[in-house]
């Protein structure tokens, strides 16, 4: 058995291996950035799959040799990939041509926009000056009016679907989407409860209350309060100083406002992400060597089976759609919008011969944006 000086030791050996460990990975990121300068300059794609697929093969070879699994390996070394990757796409795609854009999210610091926001700044040399704003419309408005340089909207939930308020917004709204952000939910309760046997009251916006519906349905006694954000109801909990409120939120606004967390992982679905949408009011060009979607809006001609033709249109050119949203038009009785994401380039000869081919079939389309897709593709390790 150990000493505590002998414990102590090894502890003081483990902080002095993690922070060589750090020093390396910074090294090694300023490596991948002069790599990407040099794809910048040459034209040269950001990806080869080939290649990752190569390294971390042999990675997980040298691991082995020196008794680690391999899919510890595999996960620490895709991840570190991933993250080159992403931040040599930054390289290339700015989010606005200012270096310190003003950015407006939904609801108070702390929101899970606001926690979007920072994940998808984190990788970039821009450093955003982050404005709340009280609903989807006034955020849409300031980037309209050039209050703000870009905005971040929640466009779809894993667990509760379409946030469809957003969809309504961007019809005719006279913006472009240039960027995308994926975020895990953890929902929490969060509050000076102790534990959850003294809570009494909840309060949370409103899709994180039906993203929770399963424990405030076990749990009925308890009085349930909608807020406009997650950051607002933390807000509430501060300004009330009772025990028996709480607040449904993120660990991430629990530290940032200074609260405890009462309970984690509430949410009904544990696999519960969020996608969020940049929107500016200029496009951003993105160069053709980077995976990217398509976003459109369109109406089709009132004749049989004119959806089926406009989605033939993009089968024809083997282009995979990642989402389809209906929404009705209110000034035209029984017709309907209809929102297509689609993977490709919108400078692509497939993707340009689709749309030009759905035109034809349409009273209506309009591109939306073209921006990097931040789902990165994997390298398939073994063929499978």
């Amino acid at each position: 058995m150990l000493t505590s000086e002998q414990l102590s030791e090894l502890r003081a050996k483990i902080d002095h291996l993690d922070l060589a460990l750090i020093q390396l990975l910074a090294e090694r990121q300023e490596l991948c950035d002069h790599v990407g300068k040099h794809k910048i300059e040459c034209g040269l794609d950001t990806r080869d799959l080939d290649r990752e697929k190569d390294l971390i093969l042999k990675k997980i070879a040298l691991g082995k040799q020196s008794g680690l699994s391999t899919l510890f390996v595999q996960q620490i070394f895709q991840l570190i990939i991933e993250q080159s990757v992403k931040l040599q796409y930054q390289m290339r795609v700015p989010a606005s041509g200012d270096l310190n854009p003003r950015v407006a999210f939904l609801g108070d610091h702390g929101s899970y926009s606001h926690q979007a926001l920072n994940k998808y700044f984190s990788l970039s040399k821009a450093s955003p000056r982050p404005m709340g704003y009280p609903s989807f419309r006034a955020i849409l408005n300031s980037v309209r009016n050039e209050e703000m340089d870009v905005g971040i909207l929640p466009i779809e939930n894993t667990t509760s679907g379409a946030i469809l308020d957003v969809y309504d917004l961007l019809q005719g709204s006279g913006i472009h989407i240039i960027g995308e952000e994926v975020l895990d939910i953890q929902h929490c309760l969060v509050g000076k409860a102790g534990n959850i046997d003294n809570v009494k009251t909840i309060l949370g916006h409103p899709q994180a209350l039906a993203q929770c519906s399963e424990l405030l349905q076990s749990n009925d006694q308890w009085k349930i309060e909608y807020c406009s954000s997650s950051a607002n109801a933390i807000e509430q909990v501060i300004k009330r100083d009772d025990p028996s409120v709480v607040a449904i939120a993120n660990a991430f606004a629990a530290e940032m406002y200074q609260l405890p967390v009462v309970t984690q992982n509430i949410a009904n679905n544990q696999k519960n992400f969020t996608r969020f949408i940049l929107i500016a009011k200029e496009p951003v060009s993105v160069p053709e060597q980077i995976p990217c979607k398509v976003s459109l809006v369109l109406s089709t001609k009132q004749t049989s089976g004119s959806l089926a033709t406009v989605l033939n249109e993009l089968k024809s050119q083997d282009i995979v759609l990642t989402k389809l949203q209906s929404r009705p038009i209110p000034e035209k009785p029984w017709e309907e919008l209809f929102y297509i994401d689609l993977e490709g380039h919108l400078d692509a000869p497939n993707v340009q011969a689709a749309l030009a081919g759905c035109d034809n079939h349409c009273q209506f389309l309009k591109v939306l944006g073209c921006y990097p897709n931040s789902q990165l593709e994997t390298p398939d390790l073994y063929g499978s």
